[in-house]
């Protein structure tokens, strides 16, 4: 494939969907990673940089004390306008953080938020024994490495949860303010691998006027980063998903399986049916998996999707 010319038609898109919808430029939400500096990147060259604005939207409880300055080289590299907005306070006006602290303390009364921090990581191993996408909550020092794995309830991971996604959430309706304030469009940065496994929060990171590199596989994004001239330093950081202050990469998030599998594997499913799925590939690419295993984990992600998928229902 000729990545310059993939690049240049992918511009052209955005050009065409941006005057589609009658807008001046473009809001693109900053996170210093490899998806929204593309983003970032192929939005000043469509639009010209004069016409994009990169927005940093840092979470004091969370955000990484090395993220401002790789959100700061990306703008400057892509010579847009930036603008920062700390969430902090916004999201504690929803809940309050002491309360996900408590909750915490049930399982590790040790649990001290000035000095540790939490995330929320799979098990690969108990994914392929159970044959579903099984999570668990892993606390650790600040911005360190996680220490120790806590067993909570259903419910009360589902409260973790819940109070993370308020996160992805309040970014997209800073995006909207701010773009609707310059008319501009919300160019979101969800790559293909996470909206097609439904590694998004819903009316989050996957609300956007224009999904600019929601068709493209992770190496298809590191392509592009290097052909439109992304800082090195941000194509050598490992992809994270700047959640949660513990160390965590996507993989530990997310995907108890390849990315490129699970997404194989759900367009498969999607397409076919369960019950006409060879799953004779998918064995081979996942040592230690069982077909029993996989099947449910396909069964999981189908209604993932499903809801994710689904937008304000009305009658007929």
């Amino acid at each position: 494939m000729n990545i310059a010319h993939d690049v240049e038609q992918r511009c052209d898109w955005i050009r065409d969907q941006v005057q589609a919808l009658s807008k001046k430029g473009a809001v693109v939400q900053l996170s210093g990673g490899i998806d929204s500096s593309v983003v970032l990147h192929l939005c000043a060259r469509a639009l010209g940089p004069e016409n994009v604005t990169a927005l940093y939207l840092p979470d004091s409880a969370s955000t990484g004390p090395e993220t401002r300055g790789f959100v700061d080289e990306a703008a400057a590299n892509a010579g847009t306008q930036f603008v920062e907005r700390p969430i902090g306070a916004a999201i504690e006006a929803q809940q309050p953080i002491a309360q996900i602290t408590d909750l915490i303390r049930r399982y590790a009364p040790e649990y001290d938020p000035a000095v540790h921090a939490y995330a929320v990581n799979a098990v690969p191993s108990l994914a392929k024994r159970l044959g579903t996408l099984v999570y668990r909550v892993s606390i650790g020092e600040r911005h360190g490495t996680p220490e120790k794995t806590l067993s909570m309830s259903v419910d009360d991971l589902r409260a973790v949860i819940a109070y993370q996604n308020r996160k992805q959430r309040t970014r997209m309706a800073f995006a909207y303010a701010d773009a609707e304030r310059l008319n501009y469009a919300v160019v979101g940065a969800s790559n293909g691998d996470e909206l097609d496994t439904g590694f998004v929060v819903k009316y989050g990171d996957d609300a956007a006027d224009i999904c600019a590199i929601g068709d493209l596989s992770k190496p298809r994004v590191y392509a592009f980063a290097s052909e439109l001239g992304v800082p090195a330093s941000i194509i050598a950081r490992p992809p994270t998903t700047d959640t949660y202050a513990l160390e965590q990469t996507q993989e530990d998030y997310y995907y108890a399986l390849p990315a490129d599998v699970l997404r194989r594997l759900t367009a498969d499913a999607d397409a076919h049916g369960l019950s006409d799925i060879d799953f004779t590939p998918y064995l081979e690419a996942c040592p230690g998996w069982s077909e029993p295993a996989l099947r449910q984990i396909a069964t999981g992600l189908l209604a993932t999707l499903r809801y994710q998928r689904t937008r304000s229902l009305r009658p007929a």
